[in-house]
């Protein structure tokens, strides 16, 4: 069974270098994993996309909607637009970029810390006497 998607869509392969189809297999796959990387059942992404929950059982059993509806199905998701259309082994899944922002507030929050701390273990030091330059 070939896709209207994979007809029309042929995208170079990070890998190989080679033109090669998104598969409407791997489309639904992406859909799933995005809703499920949300906790939302069938029936809670069919309802945010006005749709059937059987419509999203389609989907993602390799039978993926036109363009403009995986555009709108990624904003919905919260994915980037190309997740759907485009071979990127470099797409993160959503929870990978939520761990990745966790560390980083993380950090942020350390050296926020660490920087408070500076003005206090400076005030705590006896001052030296400004040095003259030599004449």
């Amino acid at each position: 069974m070939t896709c209207h998607l994979t007809r029309h869509l042929n995208v170079r392969s990070v890998r190989h270098n080679q033109a090669v189809p998104l598969t409407p297999e791997s489309i639904g796959e992406r859909i799933r994993e995005a809703r499920l990387a949300h906790g939302w059942t069938h029936e809670e992404l069919a309802r945010r996309m006005n749709v059937n929950w059987r419509t999203v059982q389609r989907w993602q059993k390799g039978r993926p909607p036109r363009l403009q509806t995986l555009l709108r199905l990624a904003d919905v998701l919260g994915v980037p637009q190309g997740y759907f259309v485009e071979v990127d082994d470099s797409v993160a899944t959503l929870n990978e970029l939520r761990e990745r922002l966790d560390e980083l507030a993380a950090r942020v929050d350390a050296l926020a810390r660490a920087l408070d701390a500076l003005p206090a273990a400076r005030s705590d030091r006896p001052r030296a006497k400004p040095r003259r330059p030599p004449r």
